[in-house]
């Protein structure tokens, strides 16, 4: 019984260490991609107004801030004190990381259950006999926003009643999002969702990156098969009409619709685009392509090299604590008092002790002495080994005091987090 208590004991504070590390360093993420989406959304807005594929690229930028959890500035400049300490102060407070954890498990959960109802619907559907594609078509009885969805299995539901002409360009559309990747991007997206929920705004700007991804796939679309560019909006619009009279989406939102979104103004802007579109150059993409992922790699790798390690060596830096005098910790920096320490034994200056804590001298109380270990980020860490002496046994001399270490089972699932 006693053994099953300990169990539970350490099961608890692992959980614990857990919650307060990933709650700390994605709460640092979370901060950072306020300033990185408001980047985004400001050139978007202005200086890549009018370049398609520069504003989808754009949202590459959210990728490496994945990697800043762990970041040196936030420790060791001013800057980086000012505007992040805080949030690193809050997830000292136990309850407050297990409520950031409660809510990044809400938040998934909601995502997938999004994601599930749509599945489901769209599995009750049957597949289409007039339509081919590369992938699965289904028809909806009835008015409905076509769309794909379906990261593994792909699949394209259109509604009842189209005409052929309609039907091949929509279907066209919709393999052009799936060939692109746009529903593995969206996926992504709703991970980094979950993970940094309580930043607001990035529930907020997912429909700005749908639009992005739509005018890729429009002029994707249109230049790879040769589509009329009038035929090509009218089917937008005849999808639209029908849409606002439907009033139905079907929860296609975790998906790629083709004219499900927004408003009066939102499709007009999309038009006008398609009408004023210019060829792009296949080469000149595939190398703005590869110029972007060196980019973004080039950043996670000086995100890397800025950031503190997986597990970080505490070093010979040791404390130590008179059970007489508790308010007094000494962290001994410069090796005065444990002047060394191996497998066995921690090596200690009496002398050096003594000048430290002289009401030891009385021989009352004891001493505890902690060193070495890892962290993680500072200030969150274990794995010390430690060791007791009893001020009775000062000496002048040089004491030797047993060492225990404390690196169990859950410490090397914790430095490997």
């Amino acid at each position: 019984m006693q053994g099953m208590l300990l169990f539970f004991n350490e099961l608890y504070k692992f959980f614990e260490f857990v919650c307060v590390y990933f709650a700390t360093i994605l709460g640092f993420c979370a901060i950072i991609s306020i300033f990185v989406l408001g980047i985004i959304m400001i050139l978007r807005s202005t200086l890549l107004s009018k370049s398609v594929f520069g504003k989808a690229a754009l949202w590459c930028l959210l990728i490496p801030v994945v990697f800043c959890g762990k970041l040196h500035a936030y420790f060791e400049t001013y800057i980086g004190f000012r505007l992040f300490y805080w949030w690193y102060l809050l997830c000292n407070k136990r309850w407050i990381s297990v409520m950031y954890f409660i809510g990044m498990i809400m938040a998934g959960i909601w995502l997938i259950t999004k994601r599930k109802r749509l599945i489901n619907s769209v599995n009750r559907l049957y597949d289409s006999k007039d339509y081919t594609s590369a992938f699965v078509v289904k028809e909806f009885p009835g008015q409905v926003s076509s769309f794909c969805t379906g990261c593994l299995k792909p699949v394209i539901v259109i509604p009842e009643g189209m005409s052929k002409d309609e039907a091949d360009i929509v279907i066209k559309h919709e393999e052009t999002h799936i060939r692109l990747g746009h529903l593995w991007m969206l996926f992504a997206y709703d991970i980094l969702r979950a993970l940094l929920w309580p930043n607001l705004f990035l529930h907020l700007c997912v429909g700005y990156m749908k639009r992005d991804l739509e005018d890729i796939c429009d002029t994707v679309t249109i230049q790879r098969n040769g589509i009329d560019v009038c035929d090509y909006g009218e089917t937008i619009i005849g999808c639209a009409k029908k849409m606002m009279l439907a009033k139905k989406k079907l929860g296609c939102e975790s998906g790629m619709s083709f004219a499900w979104d927004d408003n009066y103004k939102v499709l007009r802007k999309r038009l006008e685009r398609i009408v004023e579109r210019k060829a792009y150059n296949p080469k000149a993409l595939s190398a703005g392509t590869l110029v972007v992922t060196i980019i973004i790699f080039a950043a996670i790798g000086i995100i890397d090299a800025n950031s503190y390690r997986r597990v970080n060596d505490i070093g010979n830096i040791s404390s130590v604590c008179y059970t007489d005098d508790i308010e007094n910790i000494y962290t001994d920096y410069d090796q005065s008092v444990v002047y060394y320490y191996d497998d066995d034994y921690i090596y200690v200056d009496g002398k050096a002790l003594l000048d430290n804590y002289p009401e030891a001298s009385s021989g009352n109380g004891y001493f505890y002495f902690a060193v070495g270990g890892y962290y993680k980020i500072p200030g969150i860490g274990g794995g010390s080994e430690w060791g007791e002496l009893d001020a009775g046994d000062l000496h002048e001399g040089t004491i030797k005091v047993p060492n225990h270490t404390e690196i169990d089972i859950w410490n090397r699932i914790i430095m490997w987090l």
